[in-house]
């Protein structure tokens, strides 16, 4: 093989290095990402469901309902 050719693999291959460590470091800040808002979606889940338990709660106890009725002036 030619100098020239054997310097132009190595080029290539150097790119492809750096080109793999990159793709490497943002596949795992990517992991990392996805990882946080798992955990911030099972906080939210966590307060959603106690924010339903606590209405519903409320709800059972309010009194019933008022019906829409004028007033006795009207």
């Amino acid at each position: 093989m030619p100098k020239n050719n054997n310097e132009n693999i190595e080029s290539r291959l150097a790119e492809l290095e750096m080109l793999n460590t990159h793709q490497a470091q943002t596949i795992d800040e990517l992991s990392l990402m996805v990882s946080k808002q798992w955990d911030k979606i099972d906080v939210l889940e966590t307060k959603m469901s106690a924010l339903v338990t606590r209405f519903l709660s409320l709800e059972e106890n309010a009194g019933p309902a008022h019906e829409n009725t004028k007033p006795p002036h009207y």
